[in-house]
């Protein structure tokens, strides 16, 4: 069926080159264009469902082909994902320029791009299915939770640059868009088990069917176990545990052209996590008091009102030569708790295309989260509901408009308790007494309930055969923000049939997390000799901080030489005002310049070798001074060679530059390091792939990062051997 099919679509095409031909005479329009070509290919490997739901691209709202689009455009398919010996999708935007991927302790994965944040701070927007899933407390994601079978996964669209005049808020530094497959396209029986050397692991079963005519559903399960790690002083990381999910989408075709999703999943984590107190505490310097410094006694001593007592070292200078204080053998003053997380969400969509060409979605989802970080103290419950409207339509022949409407509507129920390491009676300078009630995070009588309202309009317009002009912006009404108006102009110029150019520039917004806002952080505690007195050390949030604003200017340029070969070069400065840094004693506002540019490459030599490859430079000055918490070169390569019809064999190569782990208590400078990966890929018969590969061949372990002024440590990303058994559609 599928190669008759193949035949058929080559059959249409051949002829309508034919009668193309015909029209034009002697034009030079007579062949496919490089990027159709190459089009072309990538279509006829597609069978019939696949070929019948082509994907919405997210950068003008509406329906675009990849080569099409004025944006740097990054694609993600599951074969991406597996085929490079990533677990998780978030492993996979290693292979993407220009953004930094990291690693914590064994569930903690870190995102920047760009060089906007090097903190844990994620500073652009992610949505799967439609959902905005960044969580407002933080300011992050967590990327295990959101994660979706490889099965049921259709693409990772990730577009670097803003996205602010359709996406708005938070669409700072680029968007995330994961979007799954109809369950049309997964029929049958899916099993992907993963298993790594260390103890780690992974199953995924997927199941779908069909109730009726037009009527199909599926659903899935995962378990993921996570194993002990170690931190970089060599110590267990304690970030063992589990995470298990499952989820279900039903597809009802309502009329020839309406269509009804319904979707929803849960997910359970428990795993634990350390607070190491022993950075969090200070000797006053007698010969400056107003300047306390680390622990640093001549002899042994036991301060008052602790547990423990600190042996006394002289850490201090370590600390400031770059080495962490736990190579000295510090004994720890440590606080282990339990990091429960539960999470759920249905969502709803209808969608069609009207008589006139009206292409629309009215969508509305809900979701449930209760998270508790124990080793602080600080648990919260988030209720979300989200009603959205978007459509798009072209109007005439060279205009093509998309527009939207939503609604979104968030409350809280926040909880602090005081951890008992952190329990002893220090004076507090807020309220002039004793106290023994102090949390590391008190939210307090924060607001718990939050709306907003936004819109948008977009126009793209063909000023001529060569030459597209897009306008728009997003208009926004937020409880925590305010009012805004986000504006976007993109522009592409088609030069010729191989190479299209592109500039863009946007005016960006990205709202403070709530943590940013309202909390106050009780960082440390210092020793006084002169008083014998232990006092607390906080600073609080800012409930007047401004969003930040960044207007983005962006060059680009997209080439096809023949149609086995991609070429892309985008070029990018970033102008960020109001830019919040957490921190001792306060949460600053900077403002932030970042220039830089990638190039990446997509090379299919043969039918037998995929060469694919990117570089990205970044440089960023904070205040007018140097930023060094973000990598500034980074470079990524992966090879596919197939040795025989079913064996494949995979090299990935990773390089990325130093930089500093930025961190009010104990900054930690991370190395450049170089990551080999190798694999090999077995395709058996009855759709079975099993692999095997090899990741971080040249170094046994080496730090990525880490939580910013919460932990005082990140864990060691080591070298593992993984074997993973894949059963597909």
């Amino acid at each position: 069926m599928k190669l008759l099919f193949r035949v058929f679509v080559l059959q249409c095409i051949a002829f309508a080159n034919s009668l193309f031909g015909q029209v034009v005479g002697d034009s030079n329009s007579t062949e496919l264009s490089p990027f159709e070509k190459a089009e072309l290919r990538r279509l006829l490997e597609l069978d019939f469902l696949d070929l019948s739901r082509m994907p919405i691209r997210s950068v003008l709202g509406y329906e675009q082909e990849h080569w099409r689009n004025p944006a740097s455009v990054h694609v993600i398919r599951p074969d991406d994902i597996s085929g490079n010996g990533h677990v998780l999708t978030v492993d996979a935007f290693r292979n993407v320029a220009g953004m930094y991927t990291t690693r914590g302790v064994g569930y903690d994965d870190f995102v920047t791009m760009r060089n906007f944040s090097g903190s844990a701070t994620e500073k652009f927007l992610t949505m799967v299915d439609g959902r905005e899933v960044l969580q407002l407390m933080g300011g992050t994601i967590n990327w295990t939770t959101e994660d979706v079978p490889l099965a049921i996964l259709d693409r990772v669209e990730i577009i670097r640059g803003p996205g602010a005049s359709l996406w708005g808020t938070n669409a700072v530094s680029g968007v995330v868009n994961v979007v799954t497959k109809h369950s049309a396209q997964t029929q049958g029986d899916s099993i992907r088990l993963v298993f790594e050397d260390d103890g780690t692991f992974l199953g995924d079963f997927v199941h779908g069917g069909q109730l009726g005519d037009g009527e199909f559903y599926r659903f899935w399960v995962r378990d993921q176990e996570y194993s002990e790690g170690k931190l970089i002083s060599g110590l267990g990381a304690r970030d063992d545990g589990y995470a298990r999910k499952a989820g279900f989408r039903f597809d009802k075709e309502l009329g020839a052209d309406l269509d009804l999703t319904i979707a929803g999943g849960f997910a359970t984590r428990r795993v634990e996590h350390v607070l190491d107190l022993t950075a969090r505490l200070f000797y006053n310097n007698a010969a400056d008091p107003g300047s306390p410094i680390p622990i640093h006694l001549a002899s042994a001593l036991s301060l008052p009102n602790l547990p423990v007592p600190l042996i006394p070292t002289s850490w201090q200078s370590s600390a400031v030569s770059g080495e962490f204080i736990s190579s000295l053998n510090l004994p720890r003053y440590q606080n282990y708790e339990e990091m429960p997380q539960d999470g759920s969400h249905i969502r709803g969509k209808l969608s069609g295309v009207t008589d006139n060409d009206l292409e629309w979605s009215l969508g509305g989802y809900a979701e449930l989260y209760d998270t508790s970080l124990g080793h602080i103290g600080h648990s919260w419950e988030r209720e979300e509901f989200d009603f959205d409207f978007k459509a798009n339509k072209p109007i005439g022949d060279f205009n093509h408009i998309a527009f939207g409407l939503s609604y979104r509507h968030i409350s809280f129920d926040v909880d602090e308790v005081v951890t008992t390491p952190w329990a002893f009676s220090s004076f507090d300078l807020n309220t002039a007494s004793f106290r023994t009630d102090i949390p590391i995070i008190d939210y307090g009588n924060s607001p718990a309930k939050f709306e907003r309202f936004a819109g948008f309009i977009q126009d793209s317009i063909e000023l001529n055969d060569h030459v597209v002009l897009s306008l728009g912006a997003k208009f926004e009404d937020s409880d925590l923000s305010g009012s805004s108006v986000q504006p976007g102009i993109r522009a592409s110029y088609t030069l010729d049939e191989q190479n299209i150019f592109w500039g863009a520039y946007s005016r960006a917004y990205r709202q403070a997390s709530l943590v940013e806002q309202y909390t106050t952080v009780s960082y440390a505690r210092i020793w006084d000799p002169a008083t014998s007195l232990w006092v607390n050390q906080s600073f609080s949030g800012d409930p007047n901080l401004d969003d930040e604003k960044m207007d983005a200017f962006e060059l680009g340029w997209r080439t096809r030489p023949s149609d086995r070969l991609l070429i892309e070069l985008s070029l990018y400065h970033y102008d960020t005002k109001d830019a919040v840094f957490s921190g001792p004693p306060v949460y600053s506002t900077s403002n932030v310049k970042t220039s830089g540019g990638e190039l990446t490459f997509d090379y299919q030599h043969s039918r037998s070798w995929h060469l694919k490859g990117g570089y990205s430079y970044s440089q960023g000055k904070k205040d007018s001074k140097p930023q060094d918490d973000f990598p500034e070169s980074m470079v990524n390569l992966s090879s596919h060679l197939t040795l025989s019809d079913n064996l494949t064999f995979i090299q990935s190569l990773y390089y990325t530059g130093e930089r500093t782990i930025a961190s009010a208590y104990n900054p930690i400078p991370i190395d450049d390091y170089l990551r080999l990966d190798l694999g090999l890929i077995w395709q058996t018969k009855e759709n079975w792939e099993i692999g095997l590969f090899g990741r971080d061949l040249l170094d046994p372990d080496h730090p990525e990062n880490m939580y910013n002024d919460l932990d005082v440590e990140p864990g060691q990303v080591e070298r593992t051997f993984l074997l993973s058994i894949t059963k597909k559609f």
